[in-house]
């Protein structure tokens, strides 16, 4: 059984104490993510980047997530069984953003794009980033990374409306979502965020999105219907912004807690689900209480009666691309591990 680092400096005295350590992740979960990670593994491209699926041309968005998704299982550069595909990951994304600047356009016209607005890969990208400094190989590649961070939240800054919301894409919650993610865990890796708000993506979930009385969250742009993945990116940024015990916000994690993740298209699961699963699995576990107990082992279920005979997932609808789903998939049964500091806040 694979324990976290932490919980591994502990194990001589919880032996020594006569205590048998607890993993955090269930053994099916830990089964899934691991079966998952060894497809993950074989449809990385030999130069380091991943693309939709297998084979595909190589895309900053799939990369970005899938190397998170590697940090998750616990590798780095340097540590883990899968430390050198991490590398080339990186390696491959660093020749593209090198010398990043506020109109560089790092891809355009993917199906990430189409989803999720015309700045997901940089969204995605960036949050990689935020995790990744310090894990560099020297200094400079260290710093190198940084200047590109803080160039890139610059720009991701620049883009939040008056509002509070983002840019308006397919799914404009989970565009929004995305971007307060990238900026909220660059700030925690010392990045000054200017030109953005927290406080205005707040106002505008909890005045312009959710329904006080019932607790659901409801987008303009879906006709103002119930939704999972619209549930699951609000829930994501106010339990993040430390409001999850306010009455409102409380109503909305009662909604979620009886929600399916494949719900929204009658049981078809596409890359949105996938993404909503993860940020609700995310916020869930910053509460920890009964809620996060009961979904985790719902969401581990599901994902297990979802996954594909040769470790990925696939969406059936919109991202279709195995790579994402499957990424998201391995994140979200790794919540636990609190590998990333993504899962703090």
């Amino acid at each position: 059984m694979r324990v976290r680092p932490a919980l591994a400096l502990l194990l001589p005295f919880l032996a020594a104490a006569g205590h048998a350590p607890v993993d955090p992740v269930t053994p099916l979960a830990r089964a899934c993510a691991d079966k998952g990670l060894a497809w993950l593994i074989k449809a990385q491209n030999s130069d380091g980047s991943w693309g939709d699926n297998p084979g595909s041309r190589g895309e900053v968005g799939n990369t970005a997530i899938s190397v998170l998704a590697l940090l998750t299982h616990g590798n780095t550069t340097t540590r883990g069984p899968h430390c050198h595909q991490v590398r080339k990951g990186l390696d491959w994304l660093a020749k593209k953003t090198r010398g990043y600047s506020d109109d560089t356009r790092l891809d355009t016209m993917t199906l990430l794009h189409r989803k999720l607005g015309d700045n997901a890969d940089l969204y995605l990208v960036a949050l990689l980033y935020s995790q990744a400094l310090g894990l560099n190989l020297d200094a400079y590649e260290d710093d190198r990374m940084q200047g590109e961070l803080k160039r890139m939240v610059r720009r991701i800054s620049s883009l939040q409306k008056s509002n509070g919301e983002w840019e308006t894409s397919y799914e404009p919650m989970l565009t929004t979502i995305a971007a307060w993610q990238a900026l909220k865990q660059a700030h925690a890796a010392g990045i000054t965020i200017e030109h953005a708000s927290p406080q205005k993506v707040v106002r505008y979930l909890r005045q312009d999105c959710l329904e006080q009385s019932t607790g659901i969250f409801r987008e303009e742009k879906w006709g103002r219907q119930e939704r999972f993945v619209t549930q699951a990116g609000g829930i994501r940024v106010l339990i993040g912004e430390s409001l999850g015990r306010e009455p409102d916000v409380r109503r909305a994690i009662g909604v979620i807690d009886k929600m399916r993740f494949d719900q929204d298209v009658g049981g078809a699961t596409g890359g949105e689900e996938f993404l909503g699963a993860l940020y609700a699995t995310q916020a869930l576990y910053l509460e920890h209480d009964d809620v996060y107990q009961r979904w985790y082992a719902k969401i581990t279920a599901a994902l297990k009666a979802s996954q594909n005979a040769d470790g990925s997932w696939v969406g059936h609808h919109c991202i279709t691309g195995r790579v994402f789903c499957t990424a998201c998939s391995i994140m979200t049964l790794l919540t636990p591990d609190k590998l990333l500091p993504l899962v703090e806040r």
